[in-house]
């Protein structure tokens, strides 16, 4: 049974896997290594993952959702056809599938994956992830951070044995800046910042924002359709961009059009350029290095691909980034050797990943101006090396006191309201005078985020007594009882079968199509979907595949 590497990302996800000491991505049905990570409920139930679903996001938006990555770890319930799921939960469709992707493609059983996460995810982030992948019935015992998995793959493609590099991870919806060094064999974060609502999603609503502004239109107000239409035609400028200097957005559907070019964008991006200069100079001032020290700057991440972000970080650093692979797959392929070195392959050098602890974790003390907003302690300090074990001492704050209750806290903001809370200890405590009782409080983090806090009362030598927990979040956590009801529920939904799905594929798109286009082409699209039906329906597989060809040609041409 294998062991295979997972990129899981907000707009893509990829699998990897690690074959004769070198990573090998793995391809999804239709023979592609990125797999949009989108899912929708199609009419039949059956849930649609992929490319499929990304059409189907604008002929289907009340059945279709993306970005739920940067949900991972909340409340938030996605509703698609009457359906109600967790982000983790629709997380889960996309391991499931490229799970079955793996299995096609290795012709064995896939039990196992090591999954990356970004550097910046919290506690709650983390284990979101690991239950997305119990739910899709993989263990997860590691998680990789995704600035640890781009180093190793930028260690190993350029040969050099050691380095420093500052690794640019702008995805769809995230963005992590992260030092890392590569020496001896070991590869270390010695720094990471980040912002987890900030990615290329950001500058297609920057685009569409400036549309609807240019034109006259309220974007907050545009029903659903015409907003996933318009967002999507604001992606594929944004992509335009990429390889040109200048193109136009024209939707067709409204009749209206907006030139765009690159000095544009940038100006347009103002606000997350300064958002992305805080994240870089944070992760910087951690490190205690200066640009200068660093050896290289990579590159990961679709959206890193954007000339304006590379004329940026060359402006603002002074130095060219570095793109040694494809930023879209940087992270897959570490991910896949890290894989290889878990399942103990013998043409891979073992190597030493150490992790940092991304935020501060410490407890509340009092705040003796104002009692309903304790202050934050910090006990363990953000980029610490894990696994790692810090002690600190505390006191009673009241004369009779007989409870203290310590709260555990993750964030960096100075009042514990602001921060993140993981949990709580309460002690009994014998009535003294302020000051008196003597609490030792010790936190231990672990390489796979888990953290166990013990509070032990040390006032009186020879009765010490302490209490131990392994910090939980009670009210995002699913028990074992709970995974194993939700995963029996979601086995029940059906993921689309290998079979046909290039047929599924150019329909969703012309149902795309039909709903982007007016007049003579939306009845071309009318047209030739109703032959690709009355094709399936004869069940003669030329036919079929003839009238997928010219489908595809004409969507295409329609597309660009």
């Amino acid at each position: 049974m294998a062991v295979i590497g997972i990129d899981l990302g907000t707009t893509n996800s990829l699998a990897c896997v690690c074959q004769d000491g070198r990573a090998v991505l793995i391809p999804n049905s239709l023979g592609e290594n990125l797999t949009p990570s989108v899912v929708s409920v199609g009419e039949n139930g059956e849930i649609c993952v992929g490319a499929v679903a990304k059409e189907r996001l604008i002929s289907h938006p009340e059945a279709s959702a993306s970005s739920f990555k940067r949900y991972m770890g909340t409340n938030k319930v996605f509703t698609l056809a009457g359906n109600n799921f967790t982000p983790q939960e629709l997380s889960s469709f996309v391991l499931r599938q490229l799970k079955e992707d793996a299995e096609r493609y290795l012709g064995e059983e896939v039990t196992e994956a090591v999954i990356s996460v970004p550097a910046y995810f919290n506690d709650n982030q983390r284990y979101a992830t690991r239950e997305a992948g119990r739910l899709a019935g993989i263990h997860v015992e590691r998680l990789v951070n995704e600035p640890s998995a781009a180093a190793l793959t930028t260690s190993r493609i350029s040969g050099e044995e050691e380095g420093s590099y500052l690794v640019f991870d702008f995805g769809g919806g995230t963005l992590d800046v992260s030092v890392v060094d590569y020496f001896d064999n070991v590869i270390e974060i010695v720094a990471v910042s980040g912002d987890n609502r900030l990615g290329g999603d950001d500058f297609d609503e920057v685009i569409a924002r400036s549309f609807c502004a240019h034109h006259h239109m309220d974007y907050d107000n545009m029903d659903q359709q015409k907003r996933a239409s318009l967002l999507r035609l604001s992606e594929k400028c944004k992509k335009e961009l990429t390889c040109q200097d200048e193109t136009e957005l024209v939707w067709e559907a409204e009749g209206k059009r907006m030139p765009l070019n690159n000095l544009l964008l940038a100006g347009l991006g103002q606000n997350l350029f300064d958002r992305i200069s805080q994240v870089i100079n944070t992760a910087l001032r951690d490190s205690a290095r200066s640009i200068e020290e660093i050896d290289e700057i990579v590159l990961v991440g679709g959206s890193s691909k954007m000339p304006v972000i590379s004329l940026y970080l060359q402006t603002q650093l002074k130095r060219k980034p570095n793109m040694v692979a494809s930023p879209d797959e940087v992270v897959a392929m570490g991910v896949g050797i890290y894989a290889g070195i878990k399942e103990r392959k013998q043409d891979i050098r073992d190597l030493v990943l150490t992790d940092i602890c991304p935020f501060t974790l410490g407890v509340n003390v009092v705040n003796y101006v104002d009692d309903d907003n304790p202050i934050m302690s910090a006990v363990i300090e953000r980029n610490s090396v894990l696994p790692c074990s810090r002690t600190d001492w505390y006191t009673n704050a009241c004369d009779n006191q007989t409870k203290i209750v310590v709260g555990i806290y993750q964030g960096e903001a100075f009042y514990c309201n602001d921060n993140l809370k993981l949990g709580a200890i309460e002690m009994d405590i014998a009535p003294v005078r302020k000051g008196r009782t003597r609490l030792k409080v010790c936190f231990t983090y672990d390489i796979n985020g888990i953290l166990e806090v013990e509070v032990t009362d040390c006032t009186n030598p020879g009765v010490e007594r302490a209490k131990r927990k392994v910090l939980t979040s009670e009210n995002l956590r699913l028990s074992d009882e709970e995974i194993e009801r939700r995963l029996k529920e979601l086995r029940t939904y059906k993921l689309m079968p290998h079979g046909g799905i290039r047929a599924k594929m150019v329909m969703a798109r012309g149902e795309r199509l039909y709903a982007q286009t007016l007049g003579a082409r939306r009845q071309e699209v009318a047209a030739m979907l109703g032959q690709i039906q009355q094709a399936v329906a004869s069940g003669d597989d030329r036919r079929l595949n003839e009238c997928l060809r010219m489908a595809e040609e004409l969507f295409g041409h329609l597309d660009t």
